[in-house]
Parts: C-alpha cells; sequence; structure tokens
C-alpha cells in the first residue's frame, strides 16, 4: 500500500469518525434555539373623550364598535351605568368616553431611529397597520421629575397628552427619556363610560 493510499484512507476514516460522532450528538430542540426576545414596556392608565362614527351598537351583549377619529375601528364593552346605549343609531356621530391602557413599549432617543421615526410621525400619512392595531408614535415633550409626569404629543398636532408615573418602575422610566425623544407603543381601549348624540 503507498504513503498515498494510507493517507487517502486516513482522511476517509477521520471523515467517518466526525460524521459518526456528530450524527450521535442529540439534536437541539427548534425551542431551544429560537428565543423570545422579551420587550419591555410601561403602562398607564388612561380616560379619553372623542367624536367616534357608531358602526353598531349590541344591546344584549352590551357592545359597540366605533371608528375612532385615528380611523382605528374598536369594539369595545359598554359600562352598566350607560343608559342610552338602545337609542345609539349604527351609522351615527357619538361622544364617547372611554378607558384604555397605554403601553410605552420603545423610547427612541436621539440616535439611530429616532430621525426616521420622526420623519414617519410628520409625513402625515399614518401607517393603516399603526391605525389597526393602536401603535403611535409620538414626541416627548415635557418630562417632570418633581410631579413624576411625562407628555407626549403626535407629529401632526393634537392634544398634549400628560401621564402620571406612579410607580417605582414608571419613575424609573422618567429619568431615562428627555425632551424630544420618540416614543413608540400600543393603545389598548377598555371600556366605553358614557355615549352622547
Amino acid at each position: 500500500m503507498s504513503i498515498r493510499s494510507i493517507k487517502v484512507a486516513a482522511g476517509f476514516s477521520t471523515f467517518a469518525a466526525v460524521l459518526a460522532v456528530g450524527m450521535a450528538l442529540p439534536v437541539p430542540q427548534a425551542s431551544a434555539q429560537v428565543q423570545a426576545v422579551p420587550r419591555e414596556g410601561v403602562s398607564f392608565n388612561d380616560t379619553v373623550t372623542a367624536q367616534v362614527t357608531v358602526e353598531t351598537v349590541d344591546t344584549d351583549a352590551r357592545t359597540i364598535a366605533v371608528t375612532l377619529p385615528s380611523g382605528r375601528t374598536v369594539l369595545m364593552p359598554v359600562a352598566s351605568g350607560v343608559a342610552n346605549l338602545g337609542a345609539i343609531d349604527d351609522g351615527s356621530l357619538a361622544t364617547i368616553t372611554y378607558t384604555e391602557v397605554v403601553t410605552m413599549l420603545n423610547l427612541r432617543q436621539k440616535g439611530p431611529g429616532s430621525q426616521e421615526a420622526r420623519r414617519d410621525q410628520m409625513s402625515g400619512k399614518p401607517d393603516a397597520n399603526d391605525i389597526a392595531t393602536g401603535r403611535f408614535t409620538l414626541t416627548v415633550v415635557a418630562v417632570d421629575l418633581a410631579k413624576n409626569t411625562v407628555s407626549v404629543i403626535s407629529g401632526n398636532g393634537g392634544a398634549v397628552r400628560t401621564y402620571s408615573a406612579n410607580s417605582i418602575a414608571k419613575q424609573d422610566m422618567l429619568k431615562k427619556i428627555k425632551v424630544g425623544d420618540v416614543v413608540i407603543g400600543m393603545t389598548t381601549p377598555l371600556m366605553v363610560t358614557s355615549i352622547a348624540k
């Protein structure tokens, strides 16, 4: 047997040994390979009064579907204290007051992404998916550490919304943000507490 054939045989033997060891090792499960990245957020309770278009009313289930000024259509339960639910017609305009949870998921400080987020926010053409899911992009206009409040505004104007940081987690968040930071988050309507025609 020549040296060349010995080297080839040794190479095949090494390859076969590596292949056998690789096949004998346990295969990692897919769940171990993909890990969910936790998304930190801070939530605030809020009460909103808005003029909406009533899409439909279900007096038996005590729910109402409305289209909000943002263009988002939501279905919400109506509190038992609202006595005039049956008098609201489909397709009519109404002023409702409802509770919601505002969750600030991400704060884009000055840096990569913040200029693009501001440009998108100021474009005046909100993304349809953002409207449908309640995702928002706002700019921080005031932080009051003495009162533990943060104030934000939409890029295309509107009312300034002020949220109180009444927990340690929220107060810690306030220390990390500055005026001009862009806030990304979600709104979740909870319940209609009053309806006026």
